[in-house]
């Protein structure tokens, strides 16, 4: 277990390049760490298993990677994250990535066009399966739109999602690549898929920014993209 300090985290293009590269990725931001600790969050109830799952991986992971908040960088959202420095016990002392890669409102210096053509990467010409509750992020029409080649969906409870767990991963199968916006359940998926050979990238609110980034809008989360479903 780690004292005080907060390890440092590989930066995002280095963090989004290992992931092009085959690597899996399982991310944390403040909804992750505080059910780590067994509480709720507003889209997902908290659940003893879903705790233990989160702060054991958090450790240990497999080949998964394991993103959390690049607090140290030049985040204009410092004093937000400065909170989050007392996780730190929860954390091991291993090597990890930056949760920021789908995050542009809290690494504003990803927001660039070769930061965004290896967004496109991830699917660009690719059979996909795509782990979504809501709209809010990817959907297989974005998908389809921004280049992938055949998408499957495999649509999870908009909210409180880990109750359907056993059933998602049978759903979910062993494709070679799938995108997961869904949550806490997203980031135990990754490390699950991961070790049975498939290639998982919890990406979160990146689809939301990547429309965003199609439309020329300021990268921010405004109320509006709180009320999407």
């Amino acid at each position: 277990m780690r004292g005080a300090a907060y390890p440092h985290v590989i930066g995002e293009a280095d963090t989004m390049d290992l992931v092009l590269a085959g690597r899996s990725i399982a991310r944390y931001g403040d909804g992750e760490f505080k059910m780590a600790e067994g509480n709720s969050i507003k889209s997902q109830d908290g659940h003893p298993v879903l705790a233990l799952r989160l702060r054991e991986i958090l450790h240990r992971s497999g080949e998964c990677l394991v993103g959390i908040p690049n607090i140290h960088s030049a985040t204009p959202k410092a004093v937000f994250w400065s909170q989050f420095l007392q996780r730190s016990r929860l954390l091991a002392d291993r090597q990890y990535v930056s949760a920021f890669i789908s995050r542009p409102d809290s690494a504003p210096w990803i927001d660039t066009p070769a930061y965004w053509a290896k967004v496109s990467a991830l699917w660009a010409g690719r059979d996909i399966t795509l782990v979504r509750g809501s709209s809010k992020s990817l959907t297989a029409e974005v998908l389809v739109d921004a280049g992938a080649g055949h998408v499957t969906e495999v649509l999870a409870p908009r909210q409180h999602a880990w109750a359907a767990y056993d059933d998602l991963l049978e759903r979910i199968g062993t494709p070679e690549r799938a995108l997961l916006c869904l949550g806490p359940t997203a980031t135990v998926l990754a490390v699950d898929l991961c070790a049975r050979g498939v290639h998982a990238i919890d990406f979160g609110h990146g689809g939301m920014f990547w429309k965003k980034h199609q439309r020329g809008d300021p990268m921010h989360v405004s109320p509006a993209d709180k009320k999407l479903s």
